[in-house]
Formats: structure tokens, C-alpha cells, sequence
């Protein structure tokens, strides 16, 4: 739960911590997922905070193929709207990068709350397991491999 502008920092930390968590190989295209995930967390909760005029709810879960993060905030009628056009001023354009890191985005109400989401698909490399790999010997070939090793 983010309960302030101040906690933003201590979010991604525990984000970033989240998603090292997992039980992934490491690597560049990962460490870019949890960079643009943290992003859109950080632009999400601000919303919340923001427009929903609450704390933010911020979850985070994981399919074989995706991360999900979930941020919710009290004021289910403030509806989130993408800005139209970029704009000089500060603030407006979180929904908008969002949409530009994220793999997909929506949002929907459930318990008197609003649910802004979005998923960041794992790298296809990282979603494996890295096995120990095993020489496997067909008859033939182990055959001559004991007969080279006994002359």
C-alpha cells in the first residue's frame, strides 16, 4: 500500500526485489522488464494517489508468460482517461506511458474500488529453467568411445 508521494521510492525498490524474486534466469531483457515495470508502478500509484484521492493498493502477480501489476484506488468514478495530446505542463501523461511500456493495459471496478492494470510479458529466455545438460550416448557411439578409451 502506498499511502504518500514518499513511499513511491520504498514501491519500486520492493517491486524491483519482487520481480528478482522469481525463480528466472537473469538478464538484460529482464532487468528491462522490471525497469518498465517500475515505471508504470510509479505512474499508476500517483494516479492513485492523485485522482483516486486515496492510498494505492499495489499488487503484483505473476502467470508463466506475464507479470501483472494491479493498482487500485478508492474513488471508482474517476475514471481513467488517457491524455490527448502532450502538453507542456506537468503530469497528464502517465496513463499514456503506461500504454507505451506496458504489453497491455486496462482497468476495472470490483469492491468500490477502481483496478488500473498492466502486463509486461517474460522474456521467452527467461522463462525457462536452466537444466545441467547431459551428454546422451546413442549404442553406437558409446561403443566406440569405450573402444577408443581401451586401445
Amino acid at each position: 500500500m502506498v499511502a504518500d508521494y514518499g513511499q513511491l521510492r520504498l514501491l519500486r525498490a520492493q517491486l524491483r526485489q519482487a520481480v528478482d524474486a522469481q525463480s528466472l534466469l537473469p538478464g538484460r531483457e529482464l532487468d528491462d522488464v522490471a525497469e518498465r515495470m517500475t515505471i508504470v508502478a510509479t505512474e499508476l500509484a500517483t494516479n492513485a494517489l492523485q485522482h483516486g484521492q486515496s492510498h494505492a493498493l499495489v499488487r503484483l502477480s505473476r502467470s508463466a508468460k506475464a507479470f501483472v501489476l494491479d493498482v487500485a484506488d478508492d474513488l471508482p468514478s474517476a475514471l481513467p482517461q488517457v491524455a490527448d495530446a502532450p502538453t507542456l505542463e506537468a503530469g497528464g501523461r502517465g496513463l499514456r506511458i503506461t500504454q507505451e511500456l506496458a504489453l497491455d493495459t486496462g482497468w476495472y471496478v470490483a469492491g468500490g474500488r477502481k483496478h488500473v492494470w498492466a502486463e509486461f510479458a517474460i522474456p521467452r529466455r527467461a522463462r525457462r529453467f536452466q537444466a545441467p545438460r547431459i551428454s546422451v550416448f546413442d549404442l553406437t557411439t558409446l561403443r566406440r568411445l569405450l573402444r577408443r578409451l581401451g586401445s
